[in-house]
């Protein structure tokens, strides 16, 4: 083992003298240890420790450096964990404040295999280029209901993990959810997943009591969940459908099922938006039938409604129906209050948003027209869906063309639309958004020779692309 005091210059290691034998307030202000990442806490309690011993003997750092022959610099270094002890360092530093050995006892467990196990490696392996697989390679849906749960891997490192840890991973899912809603998947993401391998891999691999692993499990399945909504939002599909899978193991592990039923869920929307009809309809159908058992009338909901826009993509109206009427009324019976905080979102104008959705999948051009302008007044402050809804809005005044010519009064409105939600497009990193737009770009395309149409194409290179 590096011994760190054994690599410093002579004029470092010579002590100083100093004026009195007590401890400063300014030294004992100056000497407290900063705050550090999770995986540094076992060389953190180490300096702590050494500290408290230390002023417990009411010896300053350049006396108890007088007595181990260390710089009083040293000391000051490895209390605030700026610098790794030594086993000789610790040895000295027992001897000389007569703790009975704690510090050695403490440089051993913090040099222990466990301790020195690999905490920096991936929660989920970065693979931006993985495809996406169907129900014929990966079907996260038999391993939900299997009856066997996941076991994961504890104690293998010394991360001591309580409700103080789980708090602040949950304040960390609104955090990168809200910044997920305003500016799109690609924002946040690459942080999310570095805050998922420094901080909820090493937790998961550390110590924590029966009544704190179900929490710990739930809130890194949420994060999982959040990563993999992010990659599918950015256009990395492939890598969402891995962080997604991890989500789902961990929530079965946690025993929440409605947890559960909201990962199927978004699933579901991502293989509706590659226009996989099987799977979006398979892991909607399991959506259902987990929210089932989970106790949250908006977990019902919103599983119905997901699964109605399966069917519509379908093209079974009838189903469809029947899932929308579900969830109204399972919404119907939600009190927010009592509902988990990732559910919350889904109220009445939500659903009407998924009224929208549905009827837009359904090619009910007048159904959108009508429900559109309510989401979008709803929807102030939240740019990619502003840019989602107004996008659809927009594509039902210019259907997929089936022959028929447009009316030029519906390539104005969809013109007059899209050029609204310009702004709000402007530095989104949503993939999902910006396809949104092109998709309307590209039936307009026909009309190219319309002011209204060059109008949208010079405000989406000047606003959006920044071209020009």
């Amino acid at each position: 083992m590096f011994d760190a005091d054994r690599n410093l210059s002579a004029s470092e290691v010579a002590p100083k003298p100093v004026p009195n034998d007590q401890v400063t307030e300014d030294e004992a202000m100056a000497q407290k240890p900063r705050e550090l990442a999770a995986m540094e806490s076992a060389q953190q309690f180490f300096g702590a420790e050494l500290r408290h011993w230390r002023l417990l003997r009411k010896m300053s750092l350049n006396q108890l450096g007088g007595v181990t022959h260390d710089s009083g610099s040293l000391i000051g270094k490895v209390e605030k964990a700026e610098r790794r002890p030594g086993r000789d360092f610790a040895q000295r530093m027992d001897e000389a404040l007569e703790t009975g050995g704690v510090l050695r006892r403490m440089w051993a467990d913090m040099n222990s295999p466990a301790s020195q196990s690999d905490s920096t490696g991936a929660l989920v392996a970065d693979e931006p280029n993985a495809p996406w697989a169907g129900c014929d390679v990966f079907d996260p849906v038999r391993e939900w209901l299997d009856e066997a749960v996941p076991v994961f891997a504890t104690g293998e490192n010394h991360r001591r993990v309580g409700t103080a840890d789980i708090e602040v991973m949950w304040s960390m899912c609104d955090v990168f959810s809200n910044a997920d809603h305003h500016l799109g998947g690609g924002y946040a993401r690459a942080t999310l997943a570095r805050f998922l391998d420094d901080v909820v891999r090493p937790a998961l691999r550390g110590s924590h009591d029966g009544r704190t692993a179900p929490e710990l499990y739930a809130v890194a399945a949420r994060l999982c969940d959040l990563s993999g909504f992010m990659c599918f939002d950015s256009a990395r599909q492939g890598l969402g459908q891995k962080y997604f899978q991890q989500a789902l193991r961990l929530a079965k592990a946690s025993g929440n099922a409605a947890l559960g039923a909201h990962i199927l869920t978004d699933m579901s929307m991502q293989a509706h938006y590659l226009d996989r009809t099987k799977e979006a309809l398979w892991f909607g159908t399991a959506a259902v039938r987990a929210a089932e058992q989970s106790g949250s009338p908006s977990t019902a909901a919103r599983c119905n409604a997901l699964l109605a826009r399966a069917h519509a993509l379908n093209r079974d109206a009838a189903a469809g129906a029947q899932a929308m009427s579900e969830a109204e009324r399972r919404l119907n019976r939600a009190r927010p209050d009592d509902e988990p905080d990732w559910i919350r979102f889904f109220t009445e104008r939500q659903l009407t948003a998924e009224f929208m959705y549905v009827a837009h999948d359904g090619r009910h051009a007048a159904d959108v027209q009508q429900r559109a302008p309510l989401v979008l007044a709803d929807s102030v402050g939240m740019e990619r869906r502003q840019v989602l809804v107004a996008a659809t809005l927009a594509a039902s005044y210019v259907p997929e063309s089936d022959g028929a010519t447009v009316k030029g009064v519906e390539i104005e409105q969809a013109c007059h639309v899209l050029r609204d939600t310009m702004r709000a497009a402007r530095g989104l990193t949503s993939a999902r958004g910006i396809e949104s737009i092109n998709i309307v770009r590209r039936r307009l395309a026909p009309y190219a020779n319309l002011a209204v149409v060059q109008q949208v194409e010079n405000e989406f290179q000047t606003t959006v692309a920044l071209v020009g």
